[in-house]
């Protein structure tokens, strides 16, 4: 609180309104792109094909066919991304929003015991480009051994590298290795690169506490190697998130052909009595429409969506359909099955604490020049990731925690090249939370109690955010109907923590993380884990091992990287083809067994740019 004279206002409030009134001058200012119109459906209508989703694999598959000559229809629920989604900084704000499906899981009782009613949130992006739109714009591939295990033929590293690289419109090769260059392309649809100079000092600090751990600076996890520290490049370009909406959808020679429903929820596959998929039936406004492919239908929705279509359609478990009173097309247990997450424990550093008064007027100056300087130049901290970019990779298991040195020999036999544990940041400023108390609410889901104590410490302290991401989670649960109305979003059971292993692998990230608060950097000042009081967990002084393994059973994250739910080989094959369904295909996160070891938004683009290539050489097998 600053006094003027005699008032007193809020700088954190009035920060925030100037953000935001800001982005809306940013948004009109900054005209870079325009997204195509949407189209309102008549039933009947007939196309060559029709993607559901546009989302990363979707917006890929759609944009790529329609470039190629294609009658398209792509059916997206969601609507254009709004103008905040453009700022890189302006993530956070985005989960939970209105561009998000929003989610909401059955609970467990072993996992996100903390969060309003024991529920983990899982965010999906509902709007042009998808997830792609409201998240975090890290540019990982995964290993390459996560291409090496799939149960079905043709689905090597080798084999997808070239999808990679196609989309890959790299804009700073010239600050990579010069051994980087085989590892990527400067010319590909989706522009990305560094992000912009955060100014914030924690950032090298971050960098150079992990090294002083032994751990190696790596300049590109996308080349030879993931393992070590790394300043990651994303999905972003002239300080502007890059999401497929723009890098696919938004281009002129798509815009002129592809034709895209927006707000438009598609209800199921229709599927003749020969098991043919020959259109969707769509709702859109207050209509219920039915609209035809001549070739094929794409379900992109998702690892959530898609299982939940195919099952609205009558493919899936037979006896869970049965119960709802679907007629069965196809009887495929695989459907909603073995789904999978990368899952988190929500670990808070406090640092920076200072005079409040005089940070504050402080603050102002720095957030209006940071505030002019994004709307003259499109440039500085705002279109920055924060601390986001600064990234871990390594295998927890050839960690030496006496010598406090990463190995190159494991203790368990693991190869120390395949990583099992990523740890990823973000900066929240001192005393922020208290004026943004209910987005942080929306954003974590946490309950009234954890929020309470989290916003106390920010008071007086900055918040070092740090998230020890699982890449190899056993735990496995699984998508099912909630109702047979398309409207009700299904039941959606991730079952994480269920199996102790994660736990375990859990507290080895927790380990790193209080060497890292006893390295010089953040011993310099005076930084400390935030510990805070869990009901059923001991005190950290009375049982150091107990607290944190409680601790990650109340403060749960999903990271939104759910995979399997129509898995390759279970429910797809080899060229994407649904099971007993003729001219019917999946391309989404969900035909992966297991999400890769990175952020996931790099496959899945991947995935839509090579189902359309399987398309188009089917169609030109067939003399189409």
């Amino acid at each position: 609180m600053v006094l003027v004279g005699k008032q007193s206002f809020d700088v954190d409030r009035v920060l925030l309104a100037l953000l935001a009134t800001c982005l809306r001058l940013h948004a009109l200012l900054h005209h870079s792109y325009t997204l195509p119109p949407g189209a309102l459906l008549t039933g009947g209508e007939r196309f060559d094909y029709i993607v559901v989703g546009a989302g990363a694999a979707g917006a890929a598959a759609a944009a790529r066919l329609a470039a190629a000559g294609a009658q398209v229809l792509l059916v997206e629920a969601g609507t254009d991304p709004t103008y905040i989604s453009k700022i890189p900084s302006a993530a956070m704000f985005l989960l939970g929003s209105e561009l998000d499906w929003q989610y909401q899981t059955i609970p467990n009782n072993v996992s996100c015991l903390s969060s309003r009613g024991g529920q983990c949130r899982l965010s999906r992006g509902k709007c042009l480009g998808g997830s792609t739109s409201i998240n975090y714009m890290l540019y990982t591939r995964g290993n390459r051994q996560d291409f090496h295990d799939m149960p079905v033929s043709g689905w090597t590293w080798d084999d997808l590298k070239p999808y990679f690289l196609k989309y890959e419109g790299l804009q700073d090769l010239n600050l990579l290795p010069s051994s980087s260059k085989p590892y990527h392309n400067t010319s590909g649809t989706m522009r990305i690169g560094f992000f912009d100079d955060s100014q914030n000092p924690w950032h090298s600090r971050l960098m150079r506490s992990y090294m002083s751990l032994g751990l190696p600076e790596n300049l590109d996890v996308n080349a030879d190697s993931q393992i070590g520290v790394s300043q990651l490049i994303g999905y972003v370009h002239d300080g502007e998130r890059m999401s497929t909406a723009r890098g696919y959808l938004a281009r002129e020679d798509v815009k002129r052909t592809l034709k895209i429903a927006k707000n438009a929820l598609c209800t199921g596959v229709i599927i003749d009595r020969r098991n043919i998929a020959r259109g969707v039936t769509v709702v859109q406004g207050l209509l219920k429409l039915k609209v035809y492919a001549r070739r094929e239908v794409i379900l992109s929705a998702g690892a959530i969506g898609t299982p939940q279509i195919l099952m609205l359609s009558g493919v899936g478990p037979a006896k869970h359909l049965h119960n709802l009173g679907i007629p069965i097309k196809v009887d495929l247990p695989g459907v909603g099955a073995n789904m999978t997450d990368h899952v988190l424990p929500l670990i808070l550093a406090q640092v920076d604490q200072s005079n409040r008064i005089h940070d504050d007027v402080k603050k102002l100056a720095t957030w209006t020049d940071q505030l002019a300087q994004l709307l003259v130049t499109r440039s500085g901290p705002l279109t920055s990731n924060g601390l986001t970019d600064v990234s871990v990779f390594m295998n927890s298991h050839c960690y030496d925690f006496t010598r406090r040195k990463l190995l190159n020999v494991s203790f368990d036999g693991s190869d120390c090249e395949l990583p099992n544990l990523q740890i990823i940041h973000a900066y929240i400023e001192r005393n922020l939370l208290p004026a943004a108390k209910h987005v942080f609410q929306r954003i974590t889901g946490f309950n009234d109690d954890v929020v309470e104590q989290v916003v106390k410490a920010n008071e007086n302290h900055a918040l070092i955010v740090i998230s020890p991401v699982v890449l190899s989670p056993h735990s496995v649960g699984y998508v099912r109907l909630a109702s047979s109305d398309p409207g009700v979003h299904p039941a959606i059971f991730p079952n994480y923590l269920s199996d102790e292993r994660d736990v375990d692998e859990m507290m080895f990230s927790i380990r790193i993380i209080e060497q890292l608060m006893e390295t010089p950097l953040f011993r310099k000042r005076n930084a400390t884990l935030l510990h805070l009081e869990l009901p059923g967990c001991p005190g950290i002084s009375e049982d150091r091992s107990g607290y944190w393994r409680c601790y990650s059973r109340h403060v749960t994250s999903a990271v939104f990287h759910s995979a399997g739910t129509c898995a390759l080989g279970a429910v797809v094959d080899a060229r994407l083809r649904v099971r007993g369904v003729r001219r019917l295909r999946a391309a989404d996160l969900g035909v992966l067994p297991r999400a890769p070891r990175a952020s996931t938004a790099a496959a899945a683009i991947a995935l839509g740019e090579r189902l359309a290539d399987m398309l188009l050489e089917d169609d030109t097998a067939a003399g189409l």
